[in-house]
């Protein structure tokens, strides 16, 4: 199940703030005394277990920046098990993989994970928001992915090609 946003706010809104208050942000002093935190911080932090209802109106200091999008990854050339891998290691749901044939003429196998992917939607280095759901297309030998007879990998299931 996905945290809801909305809930999840608060508390990143919180992270924020701590991490602002330990980057050095505040007054150097020269000697041993320590050095003061910015006011944003002790006045807008919010403790992490307070409900989302009970936050206090946003201000232009206390918004935090929208979390950037991940970006889709270049998967050419690599197995479908070594897909998944890259998507967790990049903090992705290996469940937004949607896996489909790269050709007409062909039924993937429900075991695919040495299959090689041809092509994938959306494009390398495109945005991919949380929602967006990943599909590659994927053949048994890489050398497949290049062949192609109006989408059938052989020529002869392609129904426009003379006989």
């Amino acid at each position: 199940m996905v945290p809801n946003p909305r809930r999840l706010a608060p508390s990143v809104l919180v992270g924020v703030l701590a991490l602002a208050g330990c980057s050095g942000g505040g007054t150097p002093t020269g000697d041993a005394t320590p050095a003061t935190a910015p006011a944003t911080v002790a006045t807008t932090t919010a403790p992490a277990t307070a409900p989302a209802t009970t936050t206090a109106p946003a201000t232009a200091s206390t918004v935090p920046a929208p979390t950037p999008d991940a970006v889709m990854p270049a998967l050419h050339s690599r197995t479908y098990e070594q897909a998944r891998t890259d998507f967790s290691r990049q903090n992705l749901s290996p469940a937004r993989l949607t896996a489909a044939a790269q050709h007409k003429d062909v039924t993937l196998p429900r075991d695919h994970d040495d299959w090689y992917i041809c092509d994938s939607s959306p494009r390398p280095g495109a945005p991919l928001p949380v929602t967006t759901t990943v599909t590659v297309r994927l053949a048994q030998d890489f050398s497949d992915c290049t062949t192609s007879f109006n989408g059938y990998l052989y020529e002869e299931n392609d129904p426009s090609s003379a006989s």
